[in-house]
């Protein structure tokens, strides 16, 4: 017997990620993501890449867990994201910690509009699959010519990426979540070019609501190619967070890139 497909359940539209990142529903279930996992991560860069006078942009900073990482370290460091709310949660909890951290709302294509950011940065982040999200390829290309603008020549980008035949291997069709009163139902799929994420809940007031991420299924060598057309140039891929080796069964992909000095 054929199974219905249930189409509702992959409806989704360009700018998906604009009202589900500034939901209270998106922070509840991935609100838990580990802060010490973020320290971690940032302490390796830092021992492989780092020193404490550089000046750091993290782009797609969410509530600033990486941002706070790498200040308590001697950064310079700023963070942005396109949600107002996680900002506003990033900027309180800089306030509280008396950290001398700067915040924005900005979207990722268009960092390169940003005159005031072109060339100030020796480091930039893209953490945690920030990235990827757009129907246009031509959009990923305008955020990666954001990254290379926003840094110094000679300056690195970090670019953190699922691992693709890792992500495709062990792909969990289906779960379902609990965080407080909501339980998250979950489903995945690879559709085209993207690898889909489809997450389904009844809000308090008794309606169903879905949202539908969805990134880019690249490859890294695909995105290194993407990184070279602005002049940034893959001279490391790691695969976990302890900055481990790359293989096709990691789970991450980590891309170390130089921007080409002129």
């Amino acid at each position: 017997m054929k199974r219905e497909i249930n189409y509702e359940l992959w409806k989704t539209d360009d700018d998906w990620f604009a009202s589900w990142f500034n939901s209270h529903a998106y922070h509840l279930l991935y609100g838990n993501r580990d802060e010490d996992e973020a320290k971690d991560l940032i302490n390796q860069l830092h021992i492989h890449l780092g020193n404490s006078g550089f000046k750091v942009l993290d782009a797609g900073c969410g509530a600033g867990r990486h941002v706070f990482a790498w200040a308590q370290l001697g950064y310079d460091v700023a963070g942005f994201d396109l949600s107002p709310q996680s900002i506003e949660m990033a900027q309180k909890r800089s306030n509280k910690l008396k950290l001398s951290t700067f915040f924005k709302v900005l979207d990722l294509r268009d960092l390169r509009n940003e005159t005031a950011w072109h060339d100030q940065f020796d480091l930039v982040t893209n953490l945690f699959t920030s990235f990827g999200y757009f129907s246009d390829k031509q959009d990923h290309y305008k955020v990666v010519e954001g990254f290379s603008k926003a840094l110094k020549p000679n300056g690195v980008l970090v670019l953190d990426y699922l691992n693709l035949q890792m992500t495709i291997d062990n792909l969990t069709p289906t779960e379902s979540i609990t965080k407080g009163a909501y339980t998250f139902e979950i489903n995945r799929r690879i559709s085209g070019d993207f690898i889909q994420k489809s997450i389904s809940f009844i809000e308090s007031d008794g309606e169903r609501h879905t949202h539908v991420e969805q990134v880019y299924a690249w490859s890294h060598k695909e995105l290194s190619v993407l990184l070279g057309k602005v002049g940034l140039i893959v001279e490391s891929i790691y695969g976990d967070y302890e900055l481990g080796m790359h293989s096709s069964s990691s789970p991450r992909c980590i891309l170390v890139a130089r921007k080409m000095e002129v």
